[in-house]
């Protein structure tokens, strides 16, 4: 992405570099907020490699202090404390650090528990600047894993709605006036990504195939218990102190007094059956249901063992409610980081030069899922010249190319068919002394264009579709409107309640 950047190319959504360098539209439909990140970490100086490392490291930071602060806020700094440590070393949560590196699981993991937290507060005492925090996380978790966030969105709205239900009753009032603002504002922060993303689909491999067979990678119920330890393919095992830490809270709550049951059943029954839901859909038994949207948009049904392990993390918050289940707590939280050890050491180092993150001639997906529809011989090696003549005469001089533009200076002798060694995808325009021309395009894909007798100055620009622009719109003026809200609320606001 530091290319598109470089060129000014803001939002990035084309890569002119990869694919052998005629272009691909990753940044278009691949989530981009960890790729903002590690450009910002590299910006100071470090290499590809050590931002990759450091943005891992810092979501697992981010996890543990943000399921600490929701652990506290829901039954004290123990339950943060317990919860933190749970949620740090769960099976699943190494998996995606040492097996799938999965950058975009591993810091949606960390947005999780922050969002659970900010939406407490903000229930506890809305104002906007509570609002925008809540919708600036949602936004967070949208451009950090899209299938994360429709995976998790169910999950926080009835969250919510648990919260609200158990301290204050009055649904109307929170859902319309203080709900739905946070949904609205989060998703528009985040339109200028998803909503193109979803449609200009059509336009791409991904639309037509499944990246995986469903049937393929349900999971059993025998795996959450046993499920042996692989670096070749994710083990999909809970853990045995997790699953009698999530069993032991549940209990704790319920044979609880008058008070804790009062304070925590709701919201227990409400992670119980979340649990159960994702169980249910995980296993071949909800085959039916992946035919239906949104779980058809998803490609593995045990990513749901993402959210999965977050809520049986969230569980162990109830082990701090008597004095017998903290002592169980501890003794579990010991047996829970001595067994995972083993799972937190890597079997082997790939050491990579710099220069192999630079001049990667892939799509970095696994199965070209984001070529367009019309490419039907995929490119296999870099072409020489960019431009080239196809048919006719004509001479091409200046040349100059980046990932959102291409210039140069064509003299023709007769009707002639220029070649651009690059792939065709709605926003690219063409014209020569400002002139539009309409490209023809093969089986190949690649831009071919008819230019008449002349001495022509030829750009190709990429450009903003208007799904694009509308969608950059609204992200502006959410944008806009979250600013505007926080300053006022500092200015105006604060001065007078000092309450954040």
């Amino acid at each position: 992405m530091f290319r598109e950047i470089k060129d000014g190319q803001i939002p990035p959504r084309w890569s002119d570099f990869l694919n052998h360098g005629y272009g691909y539209p990753l940044f278009s439909f691949a989530y981009p907020l960890p790729y903002y990140a590690g450009l910002l970490i590299k910006s100071i100086g470090t290499d590809f490699v050590s931002a990759i490392k450091i943005l891992f490291v810092l979501s697992v930071i981010m996890s543990s202090f943000f399921m600490f602060l929701l652990g506290r806020e829901l039954a004290g700094s123990f339950a943060g404390f317990i919860s933190a440590i749970f949620y740090t070393v769960a099976p699943f949560r190494l998996v995606d650090l040492y097996v799938r590196g999965s950058i975009g699981e591993s810091l949606s993991l960390a947005i999780f528990p922050l969002l659970f937290f900010l939406t407490i507060k903000y229930i506890q005492r809305p104002n906007i600047f509570r609002m925008s925090f809540c919708s600036l996380a949602l936004s967070g978790l949208i451009l950090t894993h899209n299938i994360m966030a429709v995976v998790f969105f169910p999950i926080f709205v009835i969250f919510y709605w648990t919260i609200v239900f158990t301290y204050y009753q009055d649904a109307k009032i929170y859902t319309f006036k203080y709900f739905l603002p946070v949904i609205l504002l989060g998703l528009g922060l985040a339109s200028y990504f998803f909503v193109p993303a979803i449609l200009e689909k059509k336009y791409i491999v991904l639309s037509n195939i499944k990246l995986a067979d469903v049937r393929e990678n349900f999971v059993g119920l025998k795996e959450y218990f046993l499920s042996p330890w692989s670096y070749d393919k994710p083990s999909f095992q809970l853990g045995w102190a997790h699953i009698l830490g999530a069993v032991i809270g549940l209990f704790s709550v319920i044979f609880s007094n008058a008070v804790y049951k009062k304070k925590y059943i709701s919201l227990v029954i409400m992670l119980t059956t979340a649990i159960f839901t994702i169980i249910f859909f995980a296993h071949s038994a909800s085959l039916p249901f992946w035919n239906i949207p949104p779980l058809s948009w998803i490609d593995f049904p045990w990513r749901l063992l993402t959210p999965l392990a977050f809520l049986m993390a969230l569980m162990t918050v109830f082990l701090s409610i008597h004095k017998l289940t903290r002592f169980i707590g501890i003794i579990l939280v010991l047996l829970t980081v001595i067994l995972s050890y083993r799972f937190a050491t890597p079997r082997t180092y790939i050491q990579k030069p710099e220069s192999f993150y630079y001049t990667n001639d892939g799509t970095t997906t696994s199965k070209n899922e984001f070529m367009p529809l019309w490419v039907k011989q995929e490119p296999t090696a870099r072409w020489v010249q960019k431009a080239e003549i196809e048919q006719g005469s004509a001479v091409i001089t200046d040349l100059t190319n980046n990932s959102k533009s291409i210039r140069f200076r064509i003299v023709t002798e007769g009707e002639s068919i220029v070649k651009l060694n690059s792939i065709y995808f709605p926003g690219w325009e063409y014209s020569v002394d400002k002139t539009k021309l309409e490209p023809l395009i093969s089986s190949d894909g690649l831009v071919r264009l008819r230019i008449n007798t002349g001495d022509y100055i030829f750009e190709g620009n990429f450009k903003e579709t208007p799904v694009r622009l509308w969608s950059d719109i609204v992200s502006v003026v959410s944008m806009g409107i979250l600013i505007s809200a926080c300053v006022y609320y500092l200015m105006v606001i604060y001065p007078k309640n000092k309450v954040l």
